[in-house]
């Protein structure tokens, strides 16, 4: 999977491809094999510096997420989880340190830890690739970058420009990358590797980060500056507004950036670590990356992954949606509040057309809680029934696409996917006491135990 080759100049070409794979992405072997050959290089006196390069179109397209397993298997914890991602994070570090000056030569894509390899390297450059995308994305599954992407991206960008990419999950072309800071050349393609042995000879590659070396600042405002303040204090209320309060990534992110950029690098790398820890031992991120993940995938492979928005499956979900909505108007509530407690509870969308959310009363999450949780069990009731008509073909499809065409909050991971996590006989209780209809399979699953999904399904 890595093949070197050192030149009369002793810059050492290591050339990442994994074999049977359209792409590369980061799995224990890889990271394991990177260390190992980081570690030989550094100790080769011969060696001047380093170029990492793909032998696929893509440079590396994030971690293989079968890996997830590994961090919630039976008897981790948070601590097994963060020191676990250590594995990877120690890697890039060992990398950064290494005492060569090391370049990153990207082709094509590189995601989540891919382009935290990079961030490693000490300089950046990426070929000239329209379909080419550098980011952050693991926000999108309820987790944060576990690689050092939080501790990098604000050190070489600044706060105000990192914040945006990592709690929104967004990527960049190559061109935006370079104009933010991140990348340091953007070459043509088959001027890629030559270019990275052009900077290394030419000596403009330090062998140290910036940020390991005296008197670092972060680019714009410093750290504890009024203006970094409010930067947070915004990017705070903006997450809060999309999320809901239903994201933990939302807030570890900002969290994990404010505390870290205020520590050495070592330090603020351990912070990062311990909030990966605890995201990915959560409900919210093992939902997510179960369905819109691993089920994704999964339906992907059979044809089934395009929802059909103006299907009887997508009808169904939304008339049950309004009617428990209409039923809690009946009940004495406000539309308004109706309304607030659905976004509240995370759906796209409230049930009312033309009503507006409730102002004062209706921001207290609190208040709103049960409300939102009535009209989640209401869609979640009605997706079992769709699944027993035939309306969706398996539990999988109908969780991914009550997300997709229905709204269906994604923190949840869909509605089947709730239902397994509050557990089959605890929905029924709740159904029942509120006067909701409860689907006969639904029922079934009470009284035996099971779930939609069985444990080992994610990993498949």
């Amino acid at each position: 999977m890595l093949t070197t080759d050192i030149d009369q100049d002793g810059i050492a070409l290591v050339t990442i491809d994994m074999p049977g794979r359209s792409m590369n992405v980061i799995d224990w072997p890889l990271a394991d094999a990177l260390r190992a050959e980081i570690a030989r290089l550094a100790g080769d006196p011969a060696v001047t510096g380093i170029v990492f390069a793909s032998g696929k179109s893509s440079f590396i397209a994030g971690a293989d997420l079968a890996i997830m397993a590994d961090f919630v298997g039976p008897g981790t914890s948070p601590k097994t989880a963060a020191d676990m991602i250590g594995r990877l994070s120690e890697g890039f570090r060992a990398l950064e340190t290494c005492g060569k000056p090391v370049v990153a030569a990207a082709s094509g894509t590189a995601l989540g830890g891919g382009l935290e390899l990079m961030l490693a390297c000490h300089y950046r450059i990426a070929a000239r690739n329209d379909k080419a995308v550098f980011g952050l994305p693991e926000v999108k599954l309820g987790l944060l970058p576990g690689g050092g992407g939080t501790q990098r991206l604000p050190r070489l960008t600044g706060v105000a420009y990192a914040l945006p990419l990592l709690l929104e999950g967004k990527g960049v072309s190559a061109e935006e990358a370079l104009k933010a800071g991140f990348l340091d050349e953007v070459v043509e393609p088959d001027d890629l590797v030559a270019a990275a042995r052009r900077a290394l000879k030419e000596g403009r590659v330090p062998s140290i980060a910036r940020w390991d070396q005296k008197g670092f600042a972060l680019p714009g405002p410093a750290a504890n500056s009024t203006a970094v303040g409010d930067t947070f204090l915004v990017a705070n209320a903006q997450a809060h507004a999309r999320g809901r309060g239903n994201y933990p990534a939302l807030k570890a992110i900002l969290s994990c950036v404010y505390e870290g950029i205020r520590l050495p690098t070592d330090k603020a790398l351990k912070i990062e670590r311990h909030y990966f820890g605890h995201l990915v031992h959560g409900d919210v991120a093992q939902a997510m990356i179960r369905t819109l993940f691993f089920a994704r995938q999964r339906l992907a492979k059979t044809g089934r992954g395009k929802a059909d928005p103006g299907g009887a499956y997508a009808a169904a979900l939304r008339a049950a949606f309004v009617r428990e909505a209409q039923r809690l108007v009946g009940g004495g509530l406000s539309p308004a509040f109706v309304q607030n407690a659905a976004l509240v509870a995370g759906f796209a969308a409230g049930p009312f057309e033309t009503v507006e959310a409730a102002p004062a009363r209706g921001t207290d999450r609190a208040t709103l809680r049960p409300t939102g949780e009535r009209l989640l069990r209401a869609v979640a009731l009605a997706a079992v029934a769709a699944l027993d008509a035939g309306l969706v073909g398996d539990a999988d499809e109908a969780d991914v696409h009550a997300i997709d065409v229905a709204g269906y909050p994604a923190w949840t991971g869909g509605p089947l996917t709730l239902i397994d996590r509050i557990g089959a006989a605890a929905m029924v209780l709740d159904a029942t006491g509120e006067g909701q209809d409860v689907p006969e399979r639904l029922a079934a699953l009470a009284r035996s135990g099971g779930s939609f999904h069985s444990p080992g399904e994610a990993a498949a």
